[in-house]
């Protein structure tokens, strides 16, 4: 049976409800079941979190607790917390890497914190930001990070180079690591207040961003180019996307729910959603709002869709959890009522399906922060601290045909076309602090010359491996031939023996062609290894 659950977070009031019960009394936290039953299934204690500071991994809850610089982590399998970590500066939004198991903390300062869970490794970002990190949003494959502050600034960040520990240039050489942005996005005039991306590649990805001026910009993030302008009928304060980009929801202050349909006006306009920056904004009808039973719900804070993208999740300020139809843009019934403003609901992971497996490994306790790692320059040939450990439970194995291409390339002859390709764009956008435009000639040439050192390191690679075929081919005939060579040094030692002469004089000949057979042997490994030196 199918099973879809959600976590929700909220903001504790001054006031206790009325309906509350003795065993909720404190909880911030829930895990509630959507699906096929509305349940709920556990609660977190001590958590009181502003919008956007939860995240949720396989294993875990973390939750920024508001007005401290601390943020708790909760044990989902057992059901507890399991630790309280301090921080130096107040947390304002939060965001989890999936399968890079990195926690991505946005500061009152403008700074961003990666937190690597199953190793206690901690990097900083600049101080990009003038003001607070408002919001986070990772893109699908974890290349970019995207923080949008009270500044108005959205600012692009390349995960990999703010975890990496050498620096990544084209020059294999000596520049130093960037903590700085690739790009920034500067289409809106105040205080970001919702940010979220869409799930396709990162060469066609578009992320949506709205702000206090009462703007929404659809905008590419590779190029941060403005595709579409929405303008609302009331202020949007949190955003959702389709499961497969076919819409996007906004929850507004007033209650309401606005959906954008984005290929249904690219059909009307007869204009795709592409290359379109110079078309005039797009204003929302209030007619076309999905209206809120009563203005007792107070704001949708928090938006999340089901996993079919036929239900929509609202959490609002009167702690209302509203399930909405996505077909007919209508509340279908109120799931619960948490008696504290919801300031985070997503939806986790359905479970059930046919031959689903679980995660490959889980993080059984994740490590505090350790500062010696921020600490260390440089340890070894390849920077990584003596210390550095990974700390995971794997939890299955699979099968070589269920494998994904990062998994291939690491147990197979090396690195696939696609993913070389994949890793030119994102290396050379974020090899910069201040990246230039996608049409720029110097972008251009780097691209051009990460392109030609690929080539030629394949071109190596293929003439080493050439090479240690023809090796490994000669090395079997050798071995053969010897083999004959000794089956027939022994006939000749018996054959003798058998006749009443001197075996040793025998196999003086055949021992002779051995040693030639040896010595040739020899003259062929000088010859492979002055190859392996030109190539």
């Amino acid at each position: 049976m199918l099973t879809e659950s959600f976590v929700a977070a909220t903001l504790a009031a001054n006031r206790v409800p009325a309906h509350t019960t003795a065993a909720l009394k404190d909880v911030g936290i829930f895990l509630h079941e959507f699906q096929p039953q509305s349940t709920l299934r556990h609660g977190f204690k001590k958590s009181s979190s502003q919008g956007g500071c939860v995240a949720t991994s396989d294993s875990h809850v973390f939750a920024a607790q508001a007005d401290k610089a601390v943020v708790n982590v909760y044990n989902r399998e057992r059901g507890t917390q399991e630790a309280t970590v301090p921080f130096p500066d107040r947390i304002h939004s939060v965001a989890y890497a999936k399968s890079a198991d990195i926690l991505v903390l946005g500061t009152e300062g403008g700074k961003l914190i990666l937190w690597e869970l199953a190793t206690g490794r901690v990097t900083n970002s600049s101080a990009s930001h003038l003001q607070a990190v408002s919001r986070l949003c990772i893109t699908p494959k974890n290349e970019y990070i995207l923080s949008g502050s009270a500044d108005s600034s959205i600012h692009l960040w390349s995960l990999a180079r703010l975890v990496s520990f050498e620096p990544l240039s084209d020059s294999y050489g000596s520049e130093e690591p960037s903590n700085a942005p690739a790009k920034t996005f500067s289409g809106h005039r105040a205080a970001i207040t919702a940010l979220a991306c869409g799930h396709s590649l990162i060469s066609t990805n578009f992320a949506v961003s709205a702000s206090d001026d009462g703007t929404c910009y659809i905008w590419h993030i590779s190029s941060c180019q403005a595709l579409r302008t929405l303008l609302l009928p009331s202020l949007p304060v949190s955003i959702t996307l389709d499961p497969a980009d076919r819409a996007i929801y906004f929850g507004c202050n007033d209650g309401r729910i606005q959906a954008w349909n984005i290929f249904m006006h690219a059909a009307k306009s007869n204009v795709p959603l592409a290359g379109s920056s110079q078309l005039p904004p797009i204003q929302l009808l209030e007619k076309d709002s999905w209206s809120a039973p009563s203005a007792d719900l107070g704001s949708a804070n928090c938006l999340t869709i089901s996993y079919d993208g036929t239900s929509l999740l609202s959490g609002h300020a009167n702690g209302a959890i509203i399930r909405w139809d996505v077909a007919k843009h209508r509340i279908l019934n109120e799931i619960a009522n948490l008696g504290q403003p919801v300031t985070n609901i997503s939806m986790l992971n359905p479970e059930g399906f046919p031959n689903q497996r679980g995660p490959k490994y889980v993080i059984p306790q994740v490590i505090k922060p350790n500062l010696e790692f921020a600490s260390t320059r440089n340890n070894g040939t390849c920077g990584v601290p003596a210390t550095y450990s990974h700390h995971v439970m794997i939890t299955n194995s699979m099968p070589e045909s269920e494998h994904d291409e990062f998994e291939l390339a690491l147990t197979g002859p090396g690195i696939s076309q696609t993913m070389l390709d994949a890793a030119v764009p994102s290396l050379t956008m974020g090899s910069a602090p201040q990246a230039l435009p996608s049409t720029d000639i110097t972008a251009l040439a780097k691209t051009e010359r990460l392109e030609e050192e690929i080539t030629k390191l394949k071109e190596q690679l293929a003439a080493i491996h050439n090479v240690e075929e023809k090796r490994k081919a000669r090395k079997l005939a050798r071995i053969a031939k010897r083999d004959e060579l000794g089956m027939k040094k022994r006939e000749a030692y018996f054959e003798a023996k058998k006749l009443g002469k001197d075996g040793d004089a025998a196999m003086k000949g055949w021992e002779q062609k051995e040693a030639e057979v040896d010595e040739e042997s020899d003259e062929e490994a000088l010859e492979d290894a002055d190859q392996m030196d030109i190539s």
